[in-house]
């Protein structure tokens, strides 16, 4: 059972940001669904490494739109990027260690960042650069 579904109200008005999100959401409900269907570890870590590296991928699209017009938030946005990662490096690197009570609370953290970032921080974005 997916943890959330995309919905136009998550919609930035961005095509490329719009259609990252969507990814992004799928990716997170297939970690909580591999978390949930008792998956092994193996296939969980490696749908989280997948997560990572595709997030990773989306914020250096973002960044780059926001130096190519050089958006005055560009500081701040980039600082919550960079936040996140290190957080889910973190609990990435604790999930590898064997600590699986860890795969609960990743699941539920992305969710709540990636809902709060996009309609908080993101929206903002996409209004520039519409």
């Amino acid at each position: 059972m997916a943890l959330f579904a995309w919905s136009d109200d998550l919609s930035v008005g961005n095509t490329f940001i719009d259609e990252d999100h969507k990814k992004l959401v799928a990716m997170v409900n297939s970690f909580h669904d591999a978390m949930d269907q008792g998956r092994g570890s193996e296939v969980i870590g490696k749908v989280l490494r997948n997560l990572v590296i595709y997030t990773q991928e989306h914020f250096g699209r973002e960044e780059a739109e926001m130096q190519r017009i050089s958006y005055p938030r560009y500081s701040v946005h980039k600082a919550e990027h960079d936040k996140l990662i290190r957080e889910v490096t973190a609990l990435q690197s604790g999930f590898a260690k064997g600590n699986t009570m860890l795969s609960v609370k990743i699941s539920i953290f992305l969710r709540d960042w990636l809902l709060n970032h996009i309609k908080q921080t993101d929206q903002l974005l996409a209004a520039a650069l519409n």
